[in-house]
């Protein structure tokens, strides 16, 4: 049988330690080469909205010990948007009545079945929550009790989660443009962390004074301004286009998620990715720089030094992650009896490809 899950259904499959423990070990089978990735993949074309574009976006990878291997697609509009004097790219929930359309499909590596589809929108958070949280796990101090939190979005959450589960934080200081969503996204992850937050009023103030730092959000601009980064301090962001990169030169030890680039198909002039306004930078030779993986296995150091300044980016998803969490929400789901079955054969057939 294929197990079909909702996002609520991933919400109570998943179990924060397990998450962490799964995508640990499956970076430490990257790091051997024990698991595979493909580059994402991008299509685009143009869309009659201003601003705006249709974009295709595919990756897949598996790990041979947990016998997975997962296929994550999205099929989006994305538009720049200004809000709150920043400049955002924003998925457009135009499918169905306001929704977005997002799939993780987790196949067997023994059998080749389908065992399962999922949403990808608790999945992605989760995976690129999970991977700052390991991040920081190897390269922040280990004494690190304040964090800096920008954003407060699902991204955010995740971050807030995830990270109050790998250090003794006791306290997250949270900085996003709406004071009212702030506020509540505070109160809302203390209660489930039991890590007091306190909101502040800009992003300066949300990095003074902290261990790590981390920025989560959809800003088409950095977030982070280079001389708030002070010794001791490591810093966390998910996207190039909220920081800096000149970052890259500023800290002492640097690590990024992965080395993959993207692979473009047709860039129609006007699409996002050619817009007045957003940053477009030549090809960065992300090949100096080490993988996250590779930290974590121990084949390459992190922090040597209390008073250095670390910085892992949390650059581009790849499949090995969608594999993992998609494996702890499938064996989650099965434990606990939830969502629903429908016939694998719906999905196999005789005829050879």
């Amino acid at each position: 049988m294929t197990l079909i899950l909702s996002n609520d259904d991933v919400k109570a499959a998943l179990n924060v330690r397990e998450c962490l423990d799964v995508m640990e070990e499956s970076y430490r089978e990257q790091a051997a080469s024990r698991a595979v990735n493909r580059p994402t993949c991008h299509s685009y074309l143009p869309h009659s909205l201003p601003n705006s574009t249709y974009s295709f976006k595919s990756v897949d990878g598996g790990v041979g010990k947990l016998g997975v291997l997962a296929l994550r697609v999205t099929s989006d509009i994305v538009q720049e948007r200004q809000a709150h004097n920043s400049v955002r790219l924003e998925k457009l929930p135009l499918a169905g009545k306001g929704m977005f359309v997002g799939l993780v499909q987790l196949f067997s590596a023994t059998t080749g079945e389908l065992l399962a589809i999922m949403p990808d929108g608790l999945i992605q958070q989760t995976r690129v929550g999970v991977t700052s949280a390991l991040g920081a796990k190897v390269m922040a101090r280990k004494n690190s009790e304040v964090l800096g939190l920008i954003g407060s979005g699902g991204q955010a959450r995740s971050h807030y989660r995830y990270m109050a589960a790998v250090m003794p934080l006791k306290k997250v200081k949270v900085f996003s443009p709406n004071a009212e969503h702030r506020k509540a996204f505070v109160e809302e992850m203390a209660r489930e962390t039991g890590v007091p937050g306190e909101p502040v009023s800009s992003a300066e103030e949300a990095v003074k004074g902290c261990d790590v730092v981390c920025s989560a959000t959809n800003s088409s601009r950095p977030v982070l301004e280079l001389d708030w980064l002070a010794p001791g301090m490591h810093y966390n962001s998910i996207r190039e286009f909220e920081t800096d990169l000149a970052v890259l030169e500023k800290c002492d030890v640097v690590a990024i998620h992965t080395r993959f680039g993207g692979i473009f198909h047709y860039q129609p002039p006007g699409t996002v990715i050619d817009l007045p306004g957003v940053r477009r930078e030549k090809p960065r030779d992300w090949t100096r720089y080490p993988e996250i993986c590779d930290l974590i296995a121990g084949k390459i150091p992190g922090r040597t030094d209390d008073n250095q300044i670390t910085f892992f980016l949390n650059n581009v998803g790849t499949g090995v992650q969608f594999a993992a969490m998609g494996y702890c929400a499938y064996q989650g789901a099965r434990e606990k009896g939830l969502g629903r079955e429908i016939p694998s054969e719906w999905f196999l057939q005789d005829i050879k490809p």
